[in-house]
């Protein structure tokens, strides 16, 4: 259920964050757009600011030379009529560069309160006053500003040059020009710049439409897998639970019906043993029929409180014990099947508490599939060791090996791969659900680097 409650999550998620992407792939086309225009707008205003520079030097030079023929004429000397007379021709000469409304030519004369059109008007400045006494190439000219000399109201740029030839600094030539084209050109780059946005963003939109449509379709799909995964997982853990019952059903039943054939066991045995007094070895044979009817009936009531779901009667036992004990009852069974069996433990492990024999059993039913595993001559080891708070139970083989698919279904109630040499396919099973009944692990995986199957169990100490 964790899956279905975090998919619509997953999914606003998901969603939120493509639009974000969206969104901020169009702001990031927009500013770097904008950016661009501004530069542009920048380079055009310094472009058009140096030609109306030049033109003013040219304007200016034109001045210098007319006074100069004036200064011919008049065998070098210069008067005030003189320098109307030079004036006046600039004008005259100057009005043919002028254009209504866009351009226009000024002169300033040492003197003058203000700057002398080609039309005869004349308009105070403070701005270009003091630009042209700064000696700057050029200056720009407010919309408001610009209005007062005849210009649209937009921003103008006045080109600034002084006359050289007058002995007097204070002249000046100022060609004044607005910037109405800039502005038109920069206003149809915003259009284009806008128009240009909104294709990107239709783009944008239609992809991230149809990427959201594939999304939607994509988590649907993995929601639809995901219910089909958890139904499998249900009826798996249905199948399983089935077969648990049905395996302490039968736990139970063989548990009570062999309880009748121990008893005649130990009544018979009680009946030889007093006949048997002189024959110390017919003496120790029924004491070990004895032992081994008491271990049978542990294993039996060991069992009915694990199908019973009962806690455990734990008591604190070396593991040592508890592993030579299992190699102990298995050892003819090795001898049979001629394979080797190796036990190594650690000193100073720490006691780790179980019921003996129920546990045991689980190392039983372990070391006999790890013996049954490996061909005639070969070795299995079971190594005991602690390792941080646990006590491992390590059992290898050299087998063939497991596959993970094997792995994962090898303690499942009556699966063997052994079915036609008898395995019944409860061997691992039952020692699985004794490791679990001590809150212990068991694990089986094919050995890394090496052939053969290794079997953990792992059990916290005392």
């Amino acid at each position: 259920m964790t899956i279905a409650t975090n998919s619509p999550l997953r999914s606003l998620a998901r969603r939120w964050g493509l639009w974000a992407v969206m969104v901020l792939t169009i702001a990031a086309v927009f500013g770097v757009a904008s950016s661009w225009m501004s530069r542009e707008r920048k380079d055009m205003l310094d472009e058009f600011s140096y030609e109306q520079a030049v033109l003013a030097q040219a304007v200016a030079i034109d001045f210098e030379q007319r006074l100069a023929a004036q200064r011919a004429e008049n065998d070098g000397h210069t008067d005030a009529l003189m320098l109307d007379e030079a004036v006046r021709s600039l004008l005259a000469g100057a009005h043919r560069l002028e254009h209504a409304h866009e351009l226009m030519v000024l002169v300033t004369r040492p003197g003058q309160g203000g700057f002398l059109t080609t039309d005869r008007r004349l308009i105070p400045s403070t701005r270009l006053r003091e630009a042209l006494d700064r000696g700057d190439a050029s200056v720009q000219v407010p919309r408001d500003e610009a209005a007062t000399f005849g210009l649209p109201r937009r921003l103008a740029i006045a080109g600034l040059a002084r006359v050289a030839s007058t002995n007097d600094t204070s002249w000046g030539v100022v060609v004044l020009a607005s910037a109405q084209r800039i502005r038109d050109r920069e206003r149809h780059g915003w259009w284009r710049l806008g128009a240009t946005t909104l294709i990107i963003t239709a783009v944008v939109a239609t992809f991230g439409a149809i990427a959201q449509r594939r999304q939607r379709t994509e988590l649907e799909l993995q929601r639809q897998i995901a219910i089909s995964s958890l139904e499998r997982e249900r009826e798996a853990l249905l199948a399983k639970a089935d077969k648990m019952a049905a395996l302490a059903a039968l736990g139970t039943g063989i548990a009570h019906e062999v309880g009748t054939p121990l008893g005649v066991i130990v009544g018979r045995v009680d009946q030889v043993m007093p006949r048997v007094e002189k024959d110390e070895r017919a003496k120790a044979a029924l004491g070990i029929v004895l032992d081994q009817v008491a271990r049978i009936q542990a294993i039996v009531r060991g069992c009915l409180a694990l199908a019973r779901g009962d806690a455990p009667h734990l008591d604190k036992t070396p593991p040592a014990i508890l592993a030579e004990r299992a190699a102990a009852l298995v050892a003819h069974r090795f001898d049979h099947a001629e394979v080797i069996l190796d036990v190594e433990t650690t000193e100073g492990l720490p006691l780790v508490a179980c019921e003996p024999s129920l546990f045991e059993q689980a190392l039983v039913n372990v070391l006999l599939n790890a013996c049954h595993a490996t061909p005639r001559g070969g070795r299995v080891a079971m190594r005991v060791e602690e390792r941080d708070d646990r006590v491992v139970f390590v059992v290898d083989d050299e087998g063939v090996g497991i596959s993970d698919e094997v792995a994962k279904r090898a303690t499942e109630p009556f699966f063997s791969t052994r079915r036609e040499e008898g395995g019944s396919g409860l061997g691992l099973t039952i020692a699985r659900e004794i490791v679990s009944h001590h809150h212990g692990t068991f694990t089986l995986a094919k050995r890394t680097g090496i052939r053969g199957t290794r079997a953990t169990i792992a059990i916290s100490r005392a």
